[in-house]
């Protein structure tokens, strides 16, 4: 199972009020039509759609599509579109755990791509009794988690703010996979 766990630094910037590469953790719920929706848009200037499309499959296959029973990848060459449907180990403090589904759609285009991080859901058992259930983010984060509808989810802050910090990493990784001295 991939397993990518937010670490230490994580739970220090929770402490500090740390303000991430798009904006304030206080924005950690952004929407779009009724769903936590994060995006980003990234200009590459003087860089060919192809490269981009190419660098960001390179990192996706390398990252994703070896398992498959946790990620599922979807490239369109002809479209310059790439979907990643995944599910990870997301860490909320130094005890507390969730597993965290998204789908992840990165749009490919000349001298700049988007990335869309949606359909982000939670598999939360915090009494480890293996019966996880399914909680869509807009049921316990919408809001900075002020709008928790989840009477399990005791600190829903927690739960927005460490995805917020995972799209924001995830972000930064896709944007490391067009590194200019990689092929």
């Amino acid at each position: 199972m991939k397993k990518i766990l937010v670490t230490l630094g994580l739970v220090c910037s929770l402490f500090c009020g740390a303000q991430g590469q798009k904006g304030p953790v206080n924005q950690c719920s952004p929407m779009k039509n009724g769903k936590i929706c994060y995006m980003d848009a990234v200009d590459m200037d003087g860089m060919s759609c192809d490269k981009i499309f190419k660098g960001i499959s390179k990192w996706v296959n390398k990252n994703y599509a070896k398992d498959i029973l946790y990620s599922n990848v979807v490239t369109n060459k002809k479209k310059h579109t790439i979907m990643v449907q995944s599910k990870v180990e997301l860490l909320l403090n130094e005890t507390d755990k969730t597993l965290v589904s998204y789908c992840l759609k990165i749009e490919c285009k000349e001298g700049m791509y988007r990335c869309q991080l949606t359909d982000i859901s939670y598999q939360y058992d915090p009494y480890n009794k293996k019966k996880y259930k399914n909680y869509p983010a807009e049921d316990v984060i919408v809001n900075g988690g002020k709008g928790n509808k989840v009477g399990i989810i005791k600190d829903p802050k927690l739960f927005c703010n460490a995805t917020f910090f995972y799209a924001e990493n995830l972000f930064g990784e896709v944007f490391n996979s067009l590194d200019e001295r990689a092929e």
